[in-house]
């Protein structure tokens, strides 16, 4: 089955400098799919998959520019389609037409699809997608999830990333911050050794000018804490990984050096906390 993989407000993005396109090269390696815009035939495949990246809510349909030609030009090749329709992401072609106002009758709901469901699974925060180890593993995100909120409620993997978000906005604000965060990766690596799984080290900490979208706040604020404090809290926590062995990503040193290296070359270039895809560990 010739499967392709399509966006109707936006093109999935395919960049080696976006986070998003990281997510949507795993959708397409584990479904087989190749990516497809307006200039392509839809028409010569069996099944189209709709799929906006990981930045995509449910019900919220704003597109920055406007409704323009090409999303016209998607709506209408959609439209046409006589294959199977699919998505991945909650997007429901009805909605967004009643939302916006368009001139168009669309009815159906589109049914999701289910990712292959694999023997190996990694679990994690949205940091998780620059671990994948490849088409052997499944992956389940949970964006936004704190390693605390985790623990609370742990599920069974093979490999894992949680803990930059709890050091970004939670640890720095407890009493003895080097303590919790001690007393939290220790009861992370008790998790780890119970299910026989290892999990990455964190990612650098940001410098404190860093731009964060709305969506990465917390209490509307971009960190708790200071930098230089926060990155210690990262060194703590790497560290008892490491020497629990139930570290299976190490990433290199020079980024933990050199901030603005790390910034400019490292992270996706623009408000966000995620690297890019030419910088994934697979």
């Amino acid at each position: 089955m010739k499967i392709g993989t399509v966006g109707i407000m936006n093109n999935p993005s395919s960049s080696l400098n976006s986070h998003s396109a990281g997510w949507n090269n795993i959708i397409n390696q584990q479904l087989g799919s190749v990516t497809l815009t307006e200039t392509d035939d839809w028409s010569d495949y069996d099944m189209l998959v709709i799929n906006h990246g990981l930045n995509f809510k449910p019900g919220s349909f704003n597109i920055i520019g406007g409704i323009s030609f090409e999303v016209h030009a998607r709506i209408d090749k959609l439209m046409a389609f006589n294959g199977l329709i699919r998505q991945v992401d909650g997007f429901q072609l009805k909605d967004f037409i009643a939302k916006r106002n368009l001139p168009y009758v669309f009815n159906h709901i589109i049914p999701p699809i289910e990712l292959p469901q694999r023997d190996k699974l990694i679990i994690g925060d949205s940091h998780a997608v620059s671990c994948w180890p490849g088409t052997d593993y499944s992956i389940k995100r949970m964006d936004g999830k704190t390693l605390y909120g985790f623990l609370k409620d742990p599920v069974k993997a093979d490999f894992y990333y949680f803990g930059n978000i709890d050091i970004r906005f939670h640890l720095g604000r407890q009493p003895d911050a080097q303590a919790a965060t001690i007393e939290l990766a220790n009861r992370y690596v008790d998790m780890l050794k119970r299910y026989n799984a290892k999990a990455s080290c964190l990612l650098p900490v940001e410098a404190e000018t860093r731009k964060l979208p709305g969506t990465g706040l917390y209490k509307g604020k971009t960190f708790f804490g200071y930098r230089h404090i926060r990155a210690h809290l990262v060194e703590i926590f790497n560290y008892i990984l490491i020497e629990n062995d139930v570290a299976f990503n190490v990433w290199p040193k020079q980024w933990y050096d050199d901030i603005e290296w790390y910034e400019k070359n490292v992270l996706e270039p623009k408000q966000s906390v995620h690297i890019r895809p030419r910088f994934y560990k697979s």
